[in-house]
């Protein structure tokens, strides 16, 4: 049976991860990412320091306005629980594109994967997963 105060945990996460990437809120980001956690993408996995990652989100979102993206937006979350623990949550993203020569620009979908530490009412990222690479992504679109 599903777990209807999970399900809220995991909407009220997504919630504030999206308006603190909305708007660069890197306090709040951090308040969402475990001390250290493991960053995926097709090029292997690694550790990284949350402030680390902290400290690179201005030049994440530079590299998005260079490929004309003007927003990001959440349009899809299933989760799973794998334990009373831990959460698997895939997520898909609409990357909003500016017109190009008066023509509408298709959004760009990029996918993504997190593993959530459930920490009492509290929910924290130790595994994020980017399906794509993002630099190819964001250059071929």
């Amino acid at each position: 049976m599903p777990d209807p105060t999970l399900d809220d945990q995991v909407r009220e996460f997504f919630d504030r991860f999206q308006a603190a990437s909305d708007g660069l809120d890197t306090r709040a980001l951090g308040e969402l990412f475990g001390e250290t956690f493991l960053a995926a993408d097709p090029a292997g996995a690694r550790p990284v320091p949350r402030e680390r990652f902290l400290q690179a989100l201005p030049r994440r979102a530079e590299l998005f306005a260079a490929a004309g993206i003007t927003r990001v937006v959440l349009d899809g979350v299933t989760h799973q629980a794998l334990d009373g623990t831990y959460v698997l949550v895939r997520t898909g993203w609409r990357a909003e594109r500016a017109a190009a020569a008066g023509r509408a620009a298709a959004p760009l979908r990029l996918d993504s994967s997190f593993l959530l530490r459930r920490d009492g009412d509290r929910l924290r990222v130790v595994l994020y997963l980017n399906h794509q690479d993002l630099q190819a992504a964001l250059s071929a679109g």
